[in-house]
């Protein structure tokens, strides 16, 4: 990190309590369980991330997607709020738009089965449509994030919503290059929206969830990523390349911010920096639905949001076993 953005290496490093753990078994990531609280003291969000639904069914991810959707719902107690971290699909930069558009629906028939918990979406790096075929037009309504904007009715990517006295702002940090990879970061709009939603709701206890991490360990950790000096050297595919703008933006607002939830890594990693928990989740697909993915098995969190700010993680598997 540079420390013309405000955090240096050391004071990074000074001010965090890092837990970054693969759990091959659901394992509560505080003292107390979610087992001891009640839909009547608490809200019980569920969060979701990297389904990774692949195209024909391969490595069987509908029985898995079916599978996870069944521990969902047999939750107790049940599920208030689901937020879904992105990449939904897995192979929809390379389709045209029919087959996306299939691959999308056979998604949401799956994870709308039964159930209908109040499910909020953010956008993944793995629902761009057609930035990696060369033969869809660029011009098309549907391209990029188009077709997930239309089939789930979102007219921005980025907005806010309350459920019973916590605030929850959705980001959009995924974004397109010419040749079809893509980086992290948060652009002007939002940062400038997050501002205005912290000013105006400054006391309510409030959760923020984007899909790439805005901070992470992990890179460096498993090789991804290295310091030189004091300065994070990473893809700007793996970590918000202006992770910091947001982190700074939430320690000077004095807001009580108190969850930053993202995907993408498949890999449960923990943060907790001046007061806020940065949670990287697992993915539902671990290691795209051919097993853990370094000791991180397929699984979701269970966090219960408690009405004095308070809160407790379980990440929990369900039992899927890859062929």
């Amino acid at each position: 990190m540079n420390p013309r953005n405000g955090v240096t290496r050391r004071e990074f490093l000074r001010r965090s309590l890092i837990t970054a753990a693969g759990l091959a078994t659901g394992v509560s990531a505080t003292t107390v369980s979610s087992e001891q609280t009640s839909s009547s003291e608490s809200l019980r969000l569920v969060f979701a991330t990297d389904a990774h639904l692949m195209l024909n069914d391969a490595l069987r991810s509908e029985e898995g997607l079916a599978a996870a959707v069944a521990a969902i719902k047999g939750l107790q107690p049940r599920p208030d709020l689901i937020v879904c971290g992105g990449d939904l699909t897995d192979t929809s930069p390379e389709l045209d738009y029919p087959a996306a558009d299939k691959l999308l629906n056979r998604f949401l028939g799956i994870w709308k089965r039964g159930q209908s918990i109040e499910t909020h979406y953010v956008f993944g790096n793995h629902d761009l449509v057609g930035i990696k075929n060369p033969l869809v037009s660029r011009h098309d309504s549907r391209f990029g994030k188009g077709l997930f904007e239309k089939r789930l009715g979102l007219p921005k990517l980025y907005y806010s919503f309350e459920k019973r006295g916590w605030r929850f702002i959705i980001l959009d940090d995924v974004w397109p290059n010419p040749d079809g990879s893509y980086y992290g970061e948060y652009k002007a709009d939002q940062l400038d929206f997050v501002r205005s939603e912290l000013e105006a709701h400054k006391e309510k206890p409030t959760v923020i969830a984007g899909h790439i991490p805005t901070v992470s360990v992990f890179g460096t950790w498993a090789g991804f990523a290295r310091f030189v000096g004091t300065n994070f050297k990473r893809r700007p595919s793996l970590i918000s390349r202006n992770g910091n703008s947001l982190v700074n933006l939430i320690r000077n607002s004095a807001a009580n911010v108190k969850l930053v939830l993202a995907g993408h890594l498949h890999y449960q990693e923990r943060m907790d920096m001046d007061g806020v928990c940065y949670l990287n989740g697992g993915a539902v697909c671990g290691n795209w639905w051919k097993g853990p993915l370094m000791g991180c098995s397929e699984g979701f969190n269970v966090i219960d949001l408690r009405p004095d700010g308070s809160f407790t993680i379980d990440y929990k598997t369900f039992g899927w076993r890859a062929s």
